[in-house]
């Protein structure tokens, strides 16, 4: 059975005057004075910008290292200066607590490692690396690569000076020995397999 006309008409009524209700009472908030709100603190129209700092990518870009008090700084804990090298590696370590250590791969594709001698008990000497930048494909596979941040050890030998140096990537260790940049001859560079 088919309802009525008049409960259509009552439905279509009653809808019609709920959307009447509604609107109206939408327009009535839109156009409604709010009234004094909260007080806002003053806020400038405009904020000054600050200027970018800049940023040391080495660290014998910088002047002046400030340390906590009872820290050594890097220049106090030099304990070996010189340069060493073997197969496409060099390392230098300077008087002021700064070094270097390079892998090449031929001429044009490299890693230079900046380091910063840090203090540490023990024989060895440690520097942390404060930047690591690469030449053409870099020399370090990928997983040979260390972090900004790491420690490198390096260790010298007695009688000649040469140097074991060790750093980590990840869970692996890596190591390269290194011959003395200067005071070998050529039949002590060939017992020590120093190479060019």
């Amino acid at each position: 059975m088919r309802p009525g006309r008049g409960g259509q008409w009552a439905s279509r009524v009653i809808l019609a005057v709920a959307l009447a209700v509604t609107t109206a009472g939408a327009a009535a908030v839109a156009t409604a004075d709010p009234g004094p709100g909260p007080a806002l603190p003053d806020v400038p129209a405009q904020v000054p910008v600050a200027d970018p700092v800049d940023v040391v990518a080495n660290y014998s870009d910088v002047d002046e290292l400030v340390l906590p008090e009872g820290v050594p700084a890097p220049a106090d804990v030099v304990r070996e200066t010189g340069s060493w090298f073997s197969h496409g590696r060099t390392l230098v370590l300077r008087a002021d607590g700064s070094g270097t250590f390079e892998s090449w791969i031929g001429a044009f594709d490299g890693d230079r490692i900046s380091l910063r001698l840090i203090p540490a008990p023990g024989e060895a000497t440690v520097a942390e690396i404060v930047a690591i930048e690469s030449f053409g494909e870099g020399a370090l596979a990928p997983e040979a690569r260390p972090g900004v941040g790491g420690l490198v050890t390096v260790t010298f030998g007695t009688g000649i000076r040469t140097a074991h140096l060790e750093w980590a990537s990840g869970a692996d260790r890596h190591s390269v020995d290194l011959c003395p940049a200067e005071g070998l001859d050529a039949a002590a560079m060939e017992a020590l397999r120093c190479g060019a």
